[in-house]
């Protein structure tokens, strides 16, 4: 794992706030127009803990958006620290000059905020693009770099079936990496007002298992490692989560998920850390020999099979019963 060191520039350039956004809740760290402040003083105290850094990845707001001159002052700092480079941004600013830019700073990885490829979702949650859009885009970046996507669950507007089928999507085309966030009710957003005017229903941590364990297999069954599910455990954000499916151990929690499913259709695993659910629940589907290594390869690709043929069965059959099995079985707020 690549050692990576975080820059914050919260709603930097964003030109429009998204529903469901509070940048400064998730990153810690005040809005403040001084970019370059921002940047060095983190910059500073990253170092101050440590100065073995690879990367350098900056987070928040719209980085492609962000005056260009600041951002190559930016990328000549990273290269006096001998860093690659890292960035988050929305389709929407990737222009045919951000494009040139990747190639002449051999930008190493770019990251981008699809959340959804339903174009009724990305309007009704102010995301200024569309499928097609978004699609080119990452086609794009593609051929140029590394190119890493970010998807939600349960967006105001999203059905379950919407965001399995994008990730299934996805999934085939040259991507790099997957983070996936369950969306989450935070103060000072929008989606609180919808919430409390009763016009949004939070997803409940069974339902995120289920939605967000389908868009797991279909992109690890791919070869695309999924880097994250659910935002960081952070004293800056636990304040702030009004409701939604906010767990410290929700991407165990999917893996756990994913071996039921296995386990399910007759698969063995060899007990090895997994849930003490699965030994309760199928007692008999354990390998004794300890040289007994899970391919979690074939595992993910039978479990695509069996269940994910299509999505509506997948939501209301077996799987869901899983998915509050574990909720059951898992302390959540």
């Amino acid at each position: 794992m690549a050692r990576i060191l975080p820059i914050f520039l919260p709603f930097a350039s964003c030109g429009n706030k998204c529903v469901f956004c509070d940048q400064q809740a998730i990153s810690g760290i005040a809005p403040n127009q001084d970019l370059y402040f921002l940047f060095q003083s983190q910059l500073n105290y990253w170092f101050s803990i440590s100065q073995d850094w690879e990367q350098i990845a900056f987070y928040g707001g719209n980085f492609s958006a962000i005056d260009k001159n600041i951002r190559f002052d930016f990328y000549e700092q990273a290269y006096k620290h001998g860093l690659k480079i890292r960035f988050s941004t929305r389709p929407d600013t990737i222009t045919e000059s951000v494009l040139q830019e990747l190639k002449d700073y051999n930008i190493h990885f770019v990251e981008l905020g699809i959340q959804s490829l339903d174009d009724n979702v990305l309007r009704l949650n102010k995301r200024p693009y569309t499928k097609i859009e978004a699609i080119k885009v990452i086609q794009q970046i593609s051929e140029i770099t590394n190119c890493g996507v970010q998807l939600m669950t349960n967006m105001y507007g999203q059905t379950h079936e919407s965001a399995i089928e994008d990730s299934k999507l996805l999934s085939t085309m040259n991507i790099h990496s997957a983070r996936i966030y369950p969306s989450l009710v935070l103060k000072n957003t929008v989606l609180y007002q919808l919430y409390m005017e009763r016009k949004y229903n939070s997803m409940n941590l069974a339902d995120t298992i289920l939605v967000a364990g389908a868009m797991y297999i279909h992109f690890e069954s791919m070869g695309i490692k999924v880097i994250r599910i659910g935002l960081p455990q952070d004293s800056n954000i636990s304040g702030d989560v009004v409701s939604g499916a906010y767990h410290d151990s929700l991407g165990d929690i999917i893996k756990t998920f994913v071996i039921l499913l296995y386990m399910n259709i007759g698969g063995m695993i060899r007990y090895s850390g997994y849930k003490k659910i699965c030994k309760e629940l199928f007692p008999n589907n354990f390998i004794d020999q300890s040289n007994h290594v899970p391919d979690m390869q074939a595992i993910l690709n039978d479990v695509k099979e069996y269940y994910l043929e299509n999505s509506q069965r997948y939501i209301e059959g077996q799987a869901n019963t899983f998915a509050y099995k574990l909720q059951d079985k898992t302390n959540n707020r």
